[in-house]
């Protein structure tokens, strides 16, 4: 009977992972997933279920391992051991992996709610409770875009057992949890009230070592809905993509003007609806013998790759003409010849001023640009 049971749970899991797997057809290439029916709305997300290489039996184990590992950490009780590994060497390490964020999809108004976050040390150092009396780090989960800003959620007066925040900007470890070594599980949960009226909400959060830096590679977002609001499916799906901040996601206006930004200085572009900036990249602008041309021009030709007719025949995927002497924005320019020589090189030149006077982007970045604009959209380049 015990293992009936087992095989049920185990099925049940992994049912579950594959029915909160997200529709994506509709989604411009490029762009960061974000899950509409589930409860998690993370690009750093571990997702079991959703390599289809990986054979069905492989997914099930997975799937059971994680919810495991989920069980532990919220029965952990221990005790507080103090100590550091030995390394063997090697530098100390401080990262995270988020695993999952629970909570519930929708809420009523007015409805007071829990939402828990699970994190992997993903480094190779431990990570200890602030309730713990060993030296070493503390890892609490902060607030970003931006960072340390007022959440609109978060609120320490309010009176649960488990609510974890400790200020408007910042919780902590879940009580129970003494000690978090190298790829163990933690929790950390908050108890918030939802809006008193119909909207969508998406807050950015990242783990922090307290007194130290920002565990960015770990970052997610959260969306939070409270009843349903006036914006039609695809509406609400195209503001969430265009959100880059936490906000309120139905203040976000998806039909003002679109543009494109460049600081020659910084090294960054922008792209925005009217002074909503939708997203920042680093790029390689023009080096000093063939700098990026400065004023504001239009983009005028979008190829989906461009091939130089002079020698050496750059590639230049995403391509986006704003001048008439061939100046533009595009992916990492390669030649077909030198087995990705050239690729690699410009890679890493981004963040530098290096190219012939074009605008280089990361792969992942141009895509996103390119189903972004229309041609006629205006680009202001600047130092």
């Amino acid at each position: 009977m015990k293992k009936t049971v087992s095989m049920l749970v185990v099925f049940g899991l992994a049912l579950s992972a594959v029915l909160y797997l997200p529709d994506n057809s509709n989604t411009l290439p490029g762009t960061p997933t974000v899950m509409y029916n589930s409860v998690l709305h993370s690009q750093n997300s571990v997702r079991v279920a959703q390599t289809p290489s990986v054979k069905p039996s492989v997914k099930v184990a997975a799937v059971a391992e994680v919810e495991a590992d989920l069980v532990e950490a919220d029965n952990a009780v221990e005790e507080d051991v103090c100590g550091f590994p030995d390394r063997g060497g090697e530098e100390a390490s401080y990262k995270a992996q988020l695993i999952t964020v629970r909570k519930k999809f929708r809420y009523a108004t007015d409805e007071m709610f829990r939402v828990k976050v699970y994190l992997k040390n993903d480094g190779n150092m431990p990570w200890f409770s602030p309730d713990s009396d060993c030296l070493g780090v503390r890892v609490n989960i902060g607030t970003t875009h931006d960072y340390g800003r007022d959440s609109h959620f978060l609120d320490p007066s309010i009176e649960k057992d488990d609510n974890g925040a400790i200020s408007k900007s910042s919780i902590r470890m879940d009580e129970g949890q003494m000690r978090v070594d190298p790829g163990e599980i933690v929790s950390y949960t908050f108890w918030a009230e939802s809006d008193d009226e119909p909207s969508v909400y998406r807050e950015y959060f990242s783990p922090y070592i307290v007194d130290g830096g920002w565990m960015e590679e770990a970052e997610f977002k959260v969306d939070l809905y409270t009843g349903v609001t006036r914006d039609s499916a695809a509406e609400l799906r195209k503001k969430l993509l265009y959100v880059n901040k936490s906000m309120n996601v139905d203040d976000m206006k998806i039909n003002g003007e679109r543009s494109v930004e460049v600081d020659l200085s910084e090294q960054r572009l922008w792209l925005k609806i009217d002074d909503h900036v939708v997203r920042e990249f680093v790029v390689s602008t023009g080096a000093a013998a063939t700098p990026t041309p400065t004023g504001t021009f239009k983009l005028f030709l979008k190829n989906e790759v461009r091939v130089g007719h002079a020698w050496p025949h750059y590639i230049m995927p995403r391509f986006q003409m704003f001048t008439s002497q061939g100046a533009g924005l595009h992916a990492l320019p390669s030649l077909a010849t030198d087995g990705g020589t050239f690729w690699s090189e410009a890679l890493d030149h981004i963040g530098q001023p290096m190219s012939h006077g074009c605008v280089r982007m990361l792969p992942e970045d141009a895509d996103f640009a390119f189903a972004f604009t229309e041609v006629g959209d205006p680009i202001y380049i600047h130092y």
